[in-house]
């Protein structure tokens, strides 16, 4: 036995020396830790920031999303119609020129169509409405439309809301049917799920909503068996089930889509709206799955960030095991908390 070993056995003889170390370890154990907040300040500061400088797409896009999106609410926005957002459909048209000199643009990229749709039908209200009187920005948006187009119906906004038909179909009971069905699995068979329905899965779950529709979500799936269980590796939850999922997919959020530290949370946040829609897009496949934490030193996050290819500015957001049950499988009934420990009305 170690001196270590020897050394807690007689400690643990007193109860009240035992008590003093166990305490005093412990508070400098928590202590010593906060150094990993160290690892979070120094890669928040390096990607969430916004220059002119900075050229990377998914910056430029984001911040493209950010602008037109304020553009897309106003023209939803109730009341009488009146002039707004300048500053944004200026932001708009010069980040759709900073993009084009970056890169060649795709017209038919999805980020491009919606921001041009988005100018054509702010100018379409302004001139509609005989909005601006003085020719603040008409002119401007006319000059810069007349060398950018898109197809008008597709990428028309706003769109009218889809009102769920209570006569065809009870959408409550299915949901909560779907919400019932969806349980933490821990026993897969060796079926692996179609790429093509992984696609969709993922699709459904792109509608998950996110801050100014900035979408930083992005998925890796992890098929290869050697590549899983070195990422498995890196995962302290998985331990006896882990190796039997088909699947291993890696829910990630591209902290540059965020533009300082007022949105520090953001990340985890529309990684975890993504995920949750995720899971439950599986489970209407009839899909099962289970969340992996990633509950991880900093050291373990930069060895998975190597392993998967991932860039720096990706924050992992959580592992989630995916397959197909066998017919009977054992789940635990996981009892949910009283309604009145959750719900408050005020």
């Amino acid at each position: 036995m170690s001196l270590k070993s020897n050394l807690k056995l007689a400690l643990q003889k007193s109860p009240l020396i035992w008590g003093v170390y166990y305490r005093t370890k412990t508070e400098i154990l928590r202590v010593v830790k906060l150094r990993y907040y160290l690892y979070d300040i120094s890669q928040n500061y390096k990607a969430m920031h916004w220059s002119v400088a900075k050229t990377k797409r998914s910056i430029i896009s984001a911040e493209l999303l950010f602008q037109y999106h304020k553009l897309e609410k106003g023209l939803v926005m109730p009341g009488p119609k009146r002039l707004f957002g300048l500053a944004p459909a200026r932001a708009t048209m010069a980040l759709i020129s900073k993009w084009q000199r970056t890169e060649i643009v795709d017209e038919k990229d999805a980020i491009y169509r919606g921001a041009v749709g988005t100018l054509q039908s702010y100018y379409d209200r302004i001139v509609d409405f005989k909005l601006d009187e003085n020719n603040v920005i008409t002119d401007e948006l006319s000059d810069f439309l007349a060398t950018h187009s898109c197809e008008r119906t597709a990428y028309n906004t706003p769109c009218q809301i889809m009102q769920l038909d209570a006569t065809e179909a009870n959408y409550s009971e299915q949901f909560s049917l779907l919400m019932n069905a969806r349980r933490s699995v821990r026993t897969f068979s060796d079926e692996p799920v179609a790429s093509d329905v992984i696609k969709n899965v993922v699709r459904i779950s792109q509608l998950s909503p996110s801050a100014c529709n900035r979408q930083p979500v992005k998925v890796t799936i992890v098929n290869d068996p050697e590549m899983k269980k070195k990422l498995l590796s890196h995962q302290n939850g998985n331990t006896g089930f882990g190796h039997l999922a088909p699947h291993i997919a890696v829910i990630t959020t591209d902290a540059s889509c965020f533009f300082g530290v007022t949105e520090r949370h953001e990340p985890y946040v529309d990684g975890g709206l993504f995920s949750m829609s995720f899971i439950l897009a599986l489970k209407s496949h009839n899909i099962s799955s289970c969340c992996l934490n990633w509950c991880v030193k900093p050291k373990t996050d930069k060895a998975a960030h190597k392993l998967l290819g991932l860039d720096p500015s990706l924050r992992i957001i959580m592992l989630i095991a995916i397959g197909y049950a066998p017919e009977k499988t054992p789940v635990p009934r996981s009892p949910r908390r009283d309604l009145d420990d959750v719900l408050n009305i005020i």
